[in-house]
């Protein structure tokens, strides 16, 4: 493939909902441009696009798939995203590359779900947009009825320039509105609605048409196309298409389009300057590093600066990939999009450039994961192997992440859903072989009081020879919220050495860590120690910390123990027509309504009653709703809640199962 300047160059992300005919629509694209032979199918798992073993296996995209291709001496580097909301880091990637959209609708199933997040990302990224109803040759397709959805949902700036000649089995063609010539019977009534819609919305950019519109004369085609053009780039008009990718009636028309109404690549000037928008680690290859050039050029076996890091890298091979196809290229030069393989120090978001022009480019705003899964290896032996998948895995996808929590003491994984973190560990077990068992996270309960009490914690212990002996006498009284720990030593009269205090303290505070009543941590108390005995040779640290520990467990169980449970400061946002059942579903999960507005609910929620919370808003928002939410404060548990886990800490005490915290 050929080096092309930036103004032929095309940089066009497809999105849409899962299952509009995205891959279907990419696979048609290159069949039509010639870039290939035949076209495969997403049910044969032979498309270019969908190449990942879990995609072909799921028959869904994972993946965003770089799939340039050449037309009319121009190059569009489309490249096709995945329409599950799962996946949406993969969408925001594309769009923070491109300078155009093709959005596809469903012409029997409709918009989809999911789709108004990555339509507001493209809105705040200012890209011009084409929508594209796609399957028209399907059952039940119905082109009048999704233009008018798409208008109610998006604005009236939506206008068809196409229009179908036939419908379901019998869509044979299209008819274009701007060429208003011979208009076929069978289209009349529609071409004059749609025509009069288009005329309208070029009349908002265009005074001259909006005056000999005004005044019915003929506008010339020439004149329409430019508002057109105007319109698009400004937002105000986005020109809807149709097309079926089964029987080839539309691509041709689609790739025209791009290439004179959206805009070409852009050249921000001299100096180097390229983002890294993917990074994919590929079998038998290694790192692959998706950049788009801003300005300058980058060719093989030369040296490039990573601003982000501080670090040079060395440029070996420069390609481009179709799906899986490695093509190579002399070079990559401003407004384009390649791959680089192999860079030692470079990951997703990283600026290279000159190294006398360090200025990094915006990193992505990703959204923030919001399913959680708890993981462990099956074999202890993986748990290094472990650690290094899933970090990888970080490194090649911004919405994973990873920690180790030490408050329960468990490993958790975090990612957009529940399919992403499925797809992240069967890669962990394809990739690292690596197996693991997988939970609910555990919620980091805490453990403290509401009244006080004294008691004795003694322990005595003589089997021949030398003993063991303590006995310490203690005093509990709870703490404000928040306030931890304190240990207060007021013995007197030497009735315990004062080098064994600091072993009935430490005693004390392991107790703490281990829990009492239901193993969780334990907070907010005042431990006194005020009397005890000690035995001049069976008296030791570890006797003193056995006795201390003994009697803080005694007597924390007398004074009214009771559970924290952690409370979180959740917002939603749901179209307005959900906002109902949103905060219908959170009082259900005991949560207090702080504000509603129109889109958006604002709650204190307990954060045991949010496992599977992600899952449960897509199902009633109909993939619609999102939230964040983040750490509010503590608050007791109510009875119930803490009989239920109590007995559960029981029950594994009982059964001799380790219980860790």
């Amino acid at each position: 493939m050929k080096s092309y300047p930036a103004d032929k160059i095309r940089n066009v992300a497809i999105i849409g909902s899962g299952g509009t005919g995205k891959t279907s629509l990419a696979e048609a694209l290159l069949y039509k441009s010639g870039a290939i032979s035949r076209m495969g199918k997403v049910s044969d798992g032979n498309t270019v696009s969908d190449f990942d073993p879990e995609e072909i296996k799921r028959k869904i995209s994972i993946h965003a798939s770089l799939i340039p291709l050449e037309w009319k001496d121009h190059k569009i580097n489309f490249i096709d995203s995945p329409g599950n909301v799962d996946f949406a880091g993969e969408v925001y990637s594309a769009l923070s590359v491109v300078e155009g959209v093709v959005a596809v609708i469903d012409a029997v199933s409709g918009i989809g779900v999911g789709i108004d997040s990555l339509w507001q990302q493209a809105n705040q990224l200012n890209l011009p947009k084409i929508v594209v109803i796609t399957k028209l040759d399907k059952n039940q397709a119905d082109f009048s009825g999704k233009v008018e959805a798409a208008r109610k949902k998006f604005g009236k700036q939506l206008v068809p320039i196409h229009i179908p000649i036939g419908s379901e089995a019998n869509f044979k063609g299209i008819y274009n509105l701007l060429k208003p010539d011979g208009v076929p019977a069978e289209v009349k009534d529609d071409y004059e609605r749609y025509r009069e819609m288009l005329i309208e919305a070029t009349a908002e950019v265009d005074d001259t048409i909006l005056n000999d519109y005004l005044e019915n004369k003929e506008i010339p085609e020439a004149e329409i196309v430019a508002a057109i053009k105007t319109g698009i780039e400004s937002g105000k008009i986005i020109p809807i298409l149709c097309a079926s990718s089964v029987k080839e009636i539309g691509i041709e028309e689609l790739l025209n389009d791009v290439v004179e109404l959206l805009p070409p690549a852009k050249n921000n000037g001299s100096g180097l300057s390229a983002f890294v928008f993917k990074t994919m680690v590929e079998p038998h290859v290694g790192e692959l590093s998706f950049i788009r050039v801003y300005s300058g050029e980058i060719k093989p076996s030369s040296s490039v600066f990573n601003a982000s890091r501080g670090k040079e890298e060395r440029i070996g091979q420069i390609s481009t990939l179709r799906g899986k196809t490695k093509i190579d290229l002399p070079s990559i030069s401003a407004g384009d999009i390649a791959v680089l393989p192999k860079l030692k120090n470079t990951g997703t978001g990283d600026t290279l450039c000159d190294k006398n022009n360090t200025k990094e480019l915006p990193r992505v705003n990703y959204p923030e994961p919001v399913a959680s899964l708890s993981v462990k290896p099956k074999s202890k032996a993986d748990q290094e192997k472990m650690a290094l998948g899933l970090g990888s895995f970080m490194h090649e996808d911004p919405t994973f992440k990873m920690h180790y929590d030490p408050e329960t003491k468990e490993s958790v994984i975090y990612g957009m859903g529940d399919i992403h973190l499925e797809i992240i560990l069967a890669k962990l077990k394809e990739r690292f072989g690596v197996e693991v068992e997988t939970g609910a996270p555990r919620v980091p309960y805490k453990e403290t009081i509401k009244g006080k009490a004294k008691g004795q914690g003694k322990y005595k212990k003589q089997t021949g020879g030398r003993g063991q002996y303590g006995d310490t006498w203690l005093e509990i009284e709870p703490l404000p919220r928040g306030k931890g720990f304190e240990f207060a030593d007021k013995i007197v009269g030497g009735a315990i050495p004062k080098n064994y205090i600091p072993s009935a303290e430490k005693g004390i505070r392991e107790a703490m860590q281990g829990g009492v009543i239901a193993g969780y941590p334990v907070v907010d108390v005042k431990v006194t120690l005020f009397d005890g005995s000690y035995h001049e040779v069976d008296s030791s640290d570890m006797a003193f910390k056995i006795a201390a520990s003994m009697g803080f467990k005694k007597i924390f169980q007398e004074a009214r123990p009771i559970l924290l449970e952690p409370i979180v400061e959740i917002t939603v946002y749901a179209p307005p027509e959900f906002i109902g059942d949103v905060t219908g579903d959170l009082n259900k999960r005991r949560g207090k309504i702080n504000t509603i507005e129109s889109d958006k609910v604002v709650a204190l929620v307990p954060l045991g009653e949010l496992t599977k919370y992600a899952t449960d808003l897509r199902s009633f928002t109909h993939g619609r709703g999102t939230y964040t939410y983040k750490f509010s404060h503590y608050e007791e548990v109510p009875a119930a809640t803490q009989e239920k886990l109590v007995a559960v800490y029981q029950k594994l005490k009982a059964e001799g199962e380790l219980v860790k915290v």
